[in-house]
């Protein structure tokens, strides 16, 4: 990784804006291997109590992987990416505090693939104090393929929300929101407050990023309880990807979950 992984300190943007963004941070050889990890990923079944796959129906009517869950205890070379080495000391030092790995996701914005609306991610883990994002640019983000958009300095609370979840559209239009394009390998990193969004995949190239979310380690080491209370959840819930009704798409796991 690039000197970009220095201390919160450096970044004053964090505590500003809420948000850092360290440019080309995996490159070379070691972009190329995460490349093909996720590849790898892409093509596994999906399983009723591990590995969690979830399709969706893009706009053109032809069903597409959107997304990858729980998948670091299923791939030796990402759980060593993620739960050791650089980007877990980033989200140590940025969250002042050792940070653990809260839960793990890989999405797939395939041509037609559906965005995310306005929402804060503290909203959907009610059992931690404070968590911290990083997504993983696996591909180029642009404008055109659906890239991150936040609203800066505006991640001190939680803002209204309406039934689904999702920050109150009424307050949403009234936001300043910037789009984020960033390269392959680049670590965008974001406070559980930061008000996010991001539109639909208008290219014909799928557009890939991982989104980590870390928490304290005061908060305790609560990965296995997340994703025991995920599958709870699908089982009642199968068209959600999460807790809170964000994804404009239609999704539905590419298995079914028992009971």
């Amino acid at each position: 990784m690039s000197d970009s992984s220095a201390p919160a300190s450096t970044h004053p943007s964090w505590e500003r804006d809420g948000i850092c963004l360290m440019e080309n941070a995996i490159s070379g050889g070691d972009l190329d291997r995460l490349q093909r990890w996720v590849s790898e990923l892409e093509a596994e079944p999906g399983t009723t109590d591990g590995l969690l796959q979830y399709d969706e129906k893009t706009a053109d009517g032809s069903m597409r992987r959107c997304r990858t869950e729980n998948f670091v205890p299923f791939h030796e070379g990402l759980r060593t990416l993620l739960t050791a080495g650089d980007i877990p000391r980033i989200a140590s030092e940025l969250l002042g505090e050792q940070a653990v790995l809260y839960k793990e996701k890989l999405n797939y914005k395939a041509p037609q693939g559906a965005g995310f609306r306005p929402h804060q991610d503290a909203v959907a883990y009610p059992n931690v104090q404070q968590t911290l994002a990083c997504m993983v640019a696996v591909d180029d983000a642009s404008v055109t393929n659906g890239c991150l958009e936040i609203v800066r300095g505006a991640h001190h609370e939680q803002l209204p929300t309406d039934e689904t979840g999702c920050i109150d559209p009424a307050i949403a239009a009234t936001m300043s929101w910037e789009p984020l394009p960033v390269s392959a390998g680049s670590l965008l990193w974001f406070h559980c407050w930061v008000p996010h969004r991001s539109g639909a995949n208008t290219t014909t190239a799928t557009r890939r990023a991982i989104y980590l979310t870390y928490n304290r380690i005061s908060d305790g080491d609560l990965r296995a309880d997340y994703y025991s209370g995920k599958l709870a959840e699908l089982r009642t819930q199968p068209e959600r990807l999460s807790l809170i009704a964000h994804f404009a798409g239609q999704s539905s796991p590419s298995t079914e979950i028992r009971s």
